[in-house]
């Protein structure tokens, strides 16, 4: 990308047209979609006053973001608020600021999460908005271990992370209309407050456990989710085209899906392009094929929750640990389709049935405990089963880009597992 000619304060009038052009056409087409031309047009510019101030329709959405930074944080708000309890009292109202703060410019936050993990320069325009939340939390975390009322566990700075990232998801999510669990970015405040606390506090925080309700199974092992696609599917209906999709496979190994082209295929499968495009329309056509293959064993994997004697809920960490312990190939595949469904449609639609089926399962076994009283009481569960997979689905995604705090996936695998006992049955 075209690094910017010159620095700019963004407050200039043709800076200003373009931010404005730019953000309306957000709202009727995606930033993958957007051309420079089409902003240019909604802005009344000319081409050369555009590449005055941007090199890149990119180069514009950086600019956004950072003047986004800087208006909300001109006036101290809750987040800036000493650490300790007057910080956690005011924790929902700073939720809740951040979120119409979020919704005020929901297209231009959408518009990063869809192209952070592609784009380097939105990447780090967004780590910077991000960073003020993380070191907010990460501040509290310090102080309420230091003052024993939370427990010590993982890093501060990787908790903070977490939780913050799963902000970022549910409120991408909750404005896109991409869960029915989840209708608004708002309907997500509640459980993300509690899943906040259950990372901080653990089991030092006040908890109610649910009563045993009569109707309750004696058994807390819930029945088995019933597979949105039959186990052991073949995508791949033929040899030759098992053979494409597992030269995607290696490919994919050492280069991202954005950098493999159907050359590099057809090198590594010793195809023909008659023959790839005889089975495959595109190499995102190659990769959702792919791709349904792996999330019928991740899908399985989390499912095995559900099914799970969890009188000992901590068995449930191990399940978790194994679940994402992925061998290299499989490693591919997820590292991929988790940065690259925002952004790609068919990929996005079997990517969010993958994630209905587990939030679907994970809803069940919620319900289950919280009737047979092991489990804790809290927000409703099917809101709260969602925000806690969008919460493990962007960490895991952070871990496999190698975000800052969240490098060691071995680390991150134990804390999200720490994290759903903690949240589900206060341990």
């Amino acid at each position: 990308m075209r690094q910017r000619p010159r620095a700019h304060d963004g407050q200039r009038g043709a800076e200003v047209a373009v931010f404005e052009a730019t953000e309306q056409l957000l709202q009727e087409t995606s930033m993958q979609d957007l051309t420079v031309a089409q902003i240019i047009k909604r802005a009344g510019l000319s081409r050369a006053n555009f590449y005055h101030y941007f090199a890149s329709k990119y180069d514009v959405l950086v600019a956004m973001i950072a003047r986004l930074f800087d208006d909300a944080y001109a006036e101290a708000g809750p987040w800036q608020a000493p650490p300790g309890k007057t910080r956690a009292k005011s924790m929902d109202a700073s939720m809740r600021g951040t979120i119409d703060m979020w919704s005020g410019h929901g297209e231009v936050i959408c518009a990063a999460v869809e192209q952070m993990h592609s784009v380097p320069a939105v990447a780090a325009a967004w780590k910077i908005m991000l960073e003020q939340f993380v070191g907010a939390v990460a501040e509290q975390i310090t102080h309420e271990r230091a003052n024993g009322a939370a427990p010590d566990g993982a890093p501060p700075e990787m908790i903070a992370t977490m939780l913050v990232g799963g902000v970022e998801r549910t409120f991408y999510v909750g404005s896109k209309g991409l869960d029915e669990r989840l209708p608004s970015a708002e309907s997500a405040v509640e459980s993300i407050l509690a899943l906040t606390f259950a990372a901080i506090y653990g089991n030092r925080r006040p908890v109610k456990r649910a009563k045993r309700r009569k109707s309750a199974a004696k058994s807390t092992r819930a029945a088995a989710m019933t597979p949105a696609v039959a186990a052991g599917e073949v995508t791949a209906s033929t040899d030759t085209a098992a053979t494409i999709l597992q030269a995607v496979n290696d490919l994919l190994q050492e280069h991202t899906l954005d950098e493999l082209s159907v050359a590099q295929i057809l090198e590594r499968a010793d195809a023909s392009r008659g023959t790839f495009y005889f089975y495959f329309g595109s190499k995102d056509d190659a990769f959702v094929a792919l791709f349904k293959e792996f999330a019928e064993r991740i899908a399985s994997g989390f499912e095995l929750l559900v099914q799970v004697d969890r009188n000992d809920p901590a068995r449930i960490r191990d399940l978790v640990a194994d679940w994402l312990d992925l061998d290299e190939a499989t490693l591919a595949v997820a590292r991929n389709a988790v940065h690259e469904w925002p952004r790609r449609p068919e990929l996005r639609r079997h990517y969010l049935d993958t994630m209905t089926r587990m939030t679907s399962a994970l809803q069940t076994m919620i319900e289950a405990d919280r009737a047979a009283g092991i489990a804790v009481d809290g927000p409703p569960a099917a809101a709260f089963a969602a925000v806690c997979m969008w919460t493990i689905e962007r960490t895991v995604a952070g871990a496999m880009a190698k975000e800052e705090h969240l490098e060691d996936l071995g680390a991150v695998t134990k804390l999200l597992g720490e994290l759903l006992v903690s949240a589900i049955y206060g341990l």
